[in-house]
């Protein structure tokens, strides 16, 4: 029996326009033109989802016969399913029966490539086929409020001939105990088995970590770009020896302490 093309084509026009008067592109136009049958297609025919998200395509079959159904993508034209098989080697499609006359195709992690036009073909006598356009969208940006989340702060300062680098991580959430920080020198990993020159302390209490570096005997050999990160945010202080100012300090006094000359004195927040 040849397919039917009945009331569906018929009313098309207004179905169109319809869609069209929410924006639906031509790409999506064209998916749904493909449909034939004698009822409008009950399910949801434009399925928006969140990558990384699931999404559901639903298809419905007359409640009046058992009819076997088949999903096909149609930009390759590959059979995804047919009945309760699965004839893709993609593991994350499958399909299943939400009731008597209602299959569903699960994708369980939608990726943007997935986007297109996808048909549920109905082995009945009027070759029925519903098309259900996938639109797999971008994540939304975060919003301000939840990149506050977390802080990263660096102070530096000097405590005899020691620079002590001070690290503090606040989060909002108090139970957040899995906190872990990144020392770097210059962009390089500091090396905290080298404990004649490095001495790291950490203190953690109810969503905040304080993270206390010192360098032990500071020269000029230990100048540079110092930074604590965490997740994405990271903190940085340069840090620079005057070695003049604390030849001066020492002869006037042999016990004074070595002079940290900062070039930045305020805290640089940037998110990688």
């Amino acid at each position: 029996m040849k397919p039917v093309f009945h009331n569906f084509a018929q009313n098309a026009p207004i179905f169109i326009k319809f869609f069209a008067g929410f924006g639906a592109s031509e790409e999506v136009m064209a998916c749904l033109r493909q449909e034939r049958s004698r009822v409008e297609n009950p399910s949801q025919t434009i399925v928006n989802v969140v990558a990384e998200n699931p999404a559901y395509l639903h298809c419905s079959v007359p409640p009046d016969a058992e009819h076997e159904i088949a999903w096909t993508r149609v930009s390759d034209g590959a059979i995804l399913t047919a009945g309760n098989r699965t004839f893709t080697r993609d593991p994350r499609w499958q399909v299943s029966k939400k009731s008597a006359n209602i299959w569903v195709l699960n994708l369980r992690r939608a990726e943007h490539q997935d986007s297109g036009c996808y048909l549920c073909e109905i082995n009945d006598k009027h070759n029925t086929v519903y098309a259900v356009y996938l639109k797999v969208l971008d994540p939304p940006l975060p919003s301000p409020a939840s990149l506050q989340k977390k802080s990263t702060k660096l102070m530096a300062n000097m405590s005899g001939d020691e620079v002590v680098l001070n690290c503090t991580v606040t989060s909002t959430d108090k139970t957040d105990n899995d906190i872990d920080v990144v020392w770097t020198r210059d962009g390089n990993s500091i090396n905290f088995n080298n404990t004649e020159k490095y001495i790291l302390k950490v203190k953690r209490d109810a969503g905040v970590v304080i993270e206390t570096m010192r360098i032990r005997k500071a020269t000029m050999e230990d100048d540079g770009n110092y930074a604590c990160e965490h997740s994405s945010q990271k903190a940085s202080q340069i840090v620079h020896i005057n070695k003049a100012e604390a030849q001066i300090a020492n002869y006037s006094s042999p016990s004074a302490s070595l002079l940290l000359s900062m070039f930045l004195t305020t805290v640089i927040f940037r998110f990688l």
